[in-house]
């Protein structure tokens, strides 16, 4: 008797062990399934009513399409504003004045030569537009040579009226040399020229430009529906001619105009074929004036939306069969429903359900050869599997 009651106590220790193997396999299966499949399962303890209804149903003869077009949403006008960096553009004018010496004298006879050199520097020669050479003449005989470099830019007769001397800057350096000295009494030998002059200067003038600038900005020209370039122009010096502003897009001419100054917000119309790659380049072009390009933006317009669209083929003898749709829905968790508009072959279906599953007889809707079914959602949902079979 005490063995058959050891026997016993073995067989339910085995029992107790398998039972306890059982539920740690269950626990780990629901913790590696997804969580979609963990709701339905403690809702409604089955994996998809889908899958029951299609795959424990003995009436299936035929599959004709198995997708999975996961989450789909309505067709909406995406805009988005690419902000480009500011465009400075200007041709300006600028005057620096050299003072060069307080007074000199410079004289000449035939056997003297009195000159005066006076050394300049000129560090910006690329943008260097004009010498003038200003002076006032205390007294004067004869004629003054004045030279540049070792090369004669001026030789006459000077008085206070036809100051300032226009200089050539065809040689100008770095560092420079004016040489001022009294042309020679030539036949006159007992004779002296000379000239006493004061406050000598040197007027340079200066023009330096900025007239053309480049941006880059990348976009997705596939899915632009429209575009616009909205800019502000701030004029940083009022004038009656502000010139020509050019914009260009990739080359093409989006824009050719006068500069109106502090006007309102420009808005510019861009045709979509001007963006003929994802890269593009937007070029500023000014022919004069001093103005900024600000608050510029690239405005487009996208399309944003995800209608899926799937053919099959049904051969004449399964017409006469039932041909079903079904797909496993996940509602949008903001209101909990599916909602759009089923399209096979030009005939609409109404979805509008709050369920996981739809299900929907489509023999009437279905011809002989190449059918298509597509789905116009109204709302953002997940469609984890579409089907449609003979049944």
């Amino acid at each position: 008797m005490a063995n058959k009651r050891g026997a016993v106590e073995s067989e339910t220790v085995h029992v107790t062990g398998l039972v306890i193997l059982i539920a740690l396999l269950i626990t780990l299966y629901m913790v590696l399934i997804p969580p979609e499949a963990q709701k339905q399962i403690l809702e409604k303890g089955q994996i998809s009513d889908s899958e029951n209804s299609v795959s424990n149903s003995q009436d299936v003869l035929k599959n004709l399409l198995i997708e999975s077009p996961g989450l789909v949403f309505p067709d909406s006008n995406k805009e988005e504003k690419i902000k480009i960096p500011s465009v400075n553009l200007y041709s300006k004018q600028s005057k620096n004045v050299i003072n060069l010496a307080n007074s000199l004298s410079v004289s000449r006879s035939i056997f003297n030569n009195n000159f005066q050199d006076l050394s300049f520097k000129s560090e910006d020669i690329s943008n260097l537009n004009s010498l003038k050479l200003f002076f006032n003449v205390l007294s004067s005989k004869g004629t003054l040579v004045i030279y540049l470099n070792n090369i004669i830019v001026f030789q006459g007769i000077v008085s206070n009226e036809n100051v300032p001397l226009e200089i050539p800057i065809s040689n100008i350096k770095s560092d420079n040399i004016l040489r001022m000295e009294a042309s020679s009494p030539s036949w006159r030998f007992l004779s002296i020229n000379q000239y006493t002059l004061k406050d000598v200067k040197l007027i340079k003038e200066t023009v330096s430009t900025n007239n053309q600038e480049t941006r880059h900005f990348t976009i997705d020209k596939d899915k632009i529906k429209k575009a616009a370039l909205n800019y502000f122009i701030n004029c940083l010096k009022l004038e009656d001619d502000q010139g020509i502003l050019k914009i260009f897009l990739n080359g093409f001419n989006v824009h050719l105009g006068q500069v109106i100054c502090d006007a309102s917000e420009q808005n510019l119309d861009i045709s979509k074929p001007y963006f003929t790659k994802n890269e593009n380049t937007l070029s500023f072009e000014s022919d004069k004036g001093n103005y900024v390009v600000e608050q510029i933006e690239v405005a487009v317009q996208s399309d944003s939306s995800k209608t899926p669209i799937y053919f099959f083929d049904v051969d004449n003898e399964d017409l006469s069969n039932t041909i079903m749709l079904n797909m496993d829905l996940i509602p949008n968790e903001d209101d909990e429903r599916s909602s759009g508009t089923i399209i096979i072959n030009d005939q609409r279906i109404t979805l509008e359900t709050d369920k996981n599953i739809f299900s929907k007889d489509i023999s009437s809707l279905i011809k002989e050869g190449e059918n298509f079914v597509k789905i116009i959602p109204r709302n953002e949902f997940e469609i984890s599997s579409l089907e449609i079979f003979i049944k």
